[in-house]
């Protein structure tokens, strides 16, 4: 009896500090604590609304509460605006960060809406412009701009709401957000249009669109632009020379192909072929005990070779016996060499028990071992063949 109340006491006890462990309650009044920033960035504001939001998550045992406030203030074009923001939610590591936060993901929405006013509207009708018309594409040509800002952390997120030198959401310009605060701005656009002529009569638009765009926010980095046309995975990808002041086009599958290369070299390798006999790169061959093949064949810019995560698939394959130890460490005998390679930290390659490092690179970021080190250690010629994507490895 005595076991069971002691049993019953446990339980209810853990009960009760899992369910205070995952309790948060948030409750500072960010218009009092933020008062000077509020002064500051929307100049005479009125509090619509404060409320107390409640939460509990099912099935697991998740509640809380925060607040949740509305406030009007009327911007220097006029307009009446409502900023609505939470003491919660938005990022960790305190209510500057979190307020600033919501501050700035206001900001970009104003900021894209000026853009819209300002610039697309001299090219695209109303009904084109925006994320909804963007996304149902009703007309036969619609166009929606996208904000983003650097993660940066939360200093960088309570800088936003410095009551001296933050943003002022009263004033804020797309020109300031970008120059001042790292946003970029990128533009997508959406097509029925099939006809050569008038494709080419768009592009030229939206050319002129973004020229005029980078006027606008005097800042003429232009990120690369998309053109979706109505077959799924089509279109075309625009990218711009600030210093010729001119655009070159390629089709989305051009631009999708050029993704798998680097300096003119396949990023990797799909299969190895081993002595003729091809072998999927990350397949699992069970009847060699082999798990994840090679896990990955990557072109490394530094040594301008394909390196070998796995090498030691490739070595078993060719009949050469590795011990695996510990500590990331592999040994193998070739002949009258004995090699040792550890994988943890750098990379290193040994050979004969010597202490000097083999390798000059930085294996762990070129994915393995290079081609040529993979010829020393396995006795075997090493080439790619590029009409099949394969590393080829022939045994001397």
């Amino acid at each position: 009896m005595g076991r069971r109340f002691v049993t019953l006491l446990l339980g209810c006890l853990m009960l009760f500090l899992l369910l205070s462990g995952c309790t948060k309650h948030y409750k500072t009044n960010y218009i009092k604590k933020f008062r000077a920033y509020l002064n500051y960035s929307l100049g005479p504001y009125e509090v619509l609304e404060e409320e107390q939001i409640h939460w509990r998550a099912n099935p697991l045992p998740v509640k809380g509460s925060g607040y949740r406030w509305v406030v009007a203030f009327s911007d220097d074009r006029g307009i009446q605006r409502e900023f609505e923001f939470r003491n919660y939610g938005y990022t960790q590591g305190g209510d500057k960060p979190n307020f600033g936060y919501a501050v700035m993901d206001y900001a970009l929405g104003l900021g894209e809406e000026q853009i819209n006013a300002d610039v697309l509207s001299k090219y695209f009708k109303p009904e084109e412009i925006g994320l909804h018309e963007y996304e149902t594409n009703a007309t036969q040509t619609s166009v929606a701009v996208f904000s983003e800002y650097p993660s940066m952390g939360n200093d960088y997120y309570a800088s936003f709401v410095d009551p001296k030198k933050g943003l002022r959401l009263k004033s804020i310009h797309p020109k300031q957000l970008v120059n001042d605060w790292g946003t970029s701005y990128k533009f997508k656009f959406f097509t029925l249009i099939n006809d050569e002529e008038q494709i080419k009569e768009l592009l030229a638009k939206i050319e002129q669109t973004l020229r005029d765009y980078a006027e606008y926010v005097d800042n003429y980095d232009l990120l690369p632009v998309e053109v979706e046309v109505e077959d799924y995975g089509h279109g075309y990808y625009g990218t711009y020379d600030k210093e010729k002041d001119s655009f070159t086009w390629i089709t989305i599958e051009e631009y999708h192909e050029s993704l798998r290369y680097i300096d003119g070299q396949l990023k990797e390798l799909g299969s190895v072929i081993v002595n003729g006999k091809e072998y999927k790169v990350r397949k699992n061959y069970e009847e060699e005990n082999i798990y994840v093949f090679a896990n990955q064949v990557k072109y490394c810019t530094t040594t301008k070779q394909y390196h070998i995560d796995d090498f030691e698939d490739l070595l078993a394959l060719l009949g050469i016996t590795v011990s695996k130890l510990d500590h990331g460490n592999y040994k193998w005998k070739l002949g009258s060499d004995t090699y040792l390679v550890n994988k943890y930290g750098g990379w290193t390659l040994k050979k004969n028990g010597e202490k000097k490092n083999l390798l000059q690179y930085h294996a762990h970021e070129c994915g393995g071992l290079s081609q040529t080190d993979f010829e020393m250690v396995s006795n075997t010629t090493v080439y790619v063949d590029e009409e099949k994507e394969a590393l080829v490895v022939t045994s001397q």
